[in-house]
């Protein structure tokens, strides 16, 4: 038998730092060590009984066949009368679309959008998957330095910096995985304004730590900010930080219906 090689799309991946350690974390747990497990986003308390209690219920009716790839229509409802109830923005169910984990659906969105030479900015410090998914699916990722002299965050300047005509899509991680950094809504406007002026730029907004958020107010969202750019932005949440429920494996999506079209039919 011939020895395997993978795809050449594998070889541009590097290992995930944050898997390896937290694989090692695992090793010295089963070792007796006592250890701190800061190597994934991961709350550290359980899913709450009444979410545990309402899948139980789901179970025992029967409720394990297959549905829509954007889910039940129930589960629609509850998502975009979270986003709405959030944001104070509208969308329909022909606007969101529902995966395996907010990582999957991100990944998707970039394998429904870029082609070879595509670029992607990517605000550094990262979450660390985000340069591979991009490079996994042919894009080109542009990472922009963001210093301590900024609060870790991408400023309109470095933005403007980064954008030609072959950026494709810009993300947008508030708050920041790993910095905890969290864009005002000052802030957001001053990013929009320079996206502005690149009408074939999309915005990704991570969103999946919008409920993990100790400073005064609340959190905003760039298509709250800016309204305008609804057409551009895909906002990516899920229920795994919030809820601790990251091993459920529950991701969505809002965005333009003909982005939701495209990563729908990859589903």
């Amino acid at each position: 038998m011939s020895e395997f090689e993978p795809a050449s799309r594998v070889s541009r991946i590097k290992q995930s730092a944050s898997v390896a350690a937290a694989a090692r974390v695992r090793e010295l747990k089963a070792e007796g060590r006592r250890i701190l497990d800061l190597t994934v986003g991961e709350p550290d308390f359980d899913t709450p009984e009444h979410i545990k209690g309402a899948a139980v219920e789901a179970i025992s009716k029967g409720e394990t066949k297959y549905t829509s790839v954007t889910g039940t229509p129930a589960l629609q409802t509850a998502i975009l009368q979270t986003i709405e109830l959030r944001t104070g923005i509208h969308y329909t169910p022909a606007e969101i679309t529902i995966g395996g984990g907010a990582k999957q659906v991100i990944f998707t969105a970039f394998m429904a959008s870029l082609d070879a030479g595509d670029e992607v900015v990517v605000p550094a410090p990262y979450w660390v998957s985000y340069p591979d998914m991009v490079l996994a699916n042919e894009g080109t990722p542009v990472v922009v330095t963001c210093g301590e002299e900024s609060g870790f965050k991408l400023t309109p300047e470095a933005l403007a910096g980064a954008l030609n005509e072959r950026t494709k899509w810009v993300i947008l991680n508030t708050p920041s995985n790993p910095t905890g950094a969290v864009y005002s809504r000052s802030e957001l406007r001053a990013l929009a304004d320079v996206l502005a002026n690149f009408p074939q730029v999309y915005v990704l907004t991570d969103e999946i730590y919008d409920q993990i958020y100790f400073g005064t107010g609340r959190i905003s969202s760039l298509v709250e900010v800016a309204p305008e750019l609804k057409g551009r932005i895909l906002a990516v949440n899920g229920v795994s930080k919030a809820y601790a429920m990251t091993g459920w494996r529950l991701g969505y999506a809002a965005g333009p219906a003909h982005l939701i079209a495209a990563i729908n039919k990859l589903q």
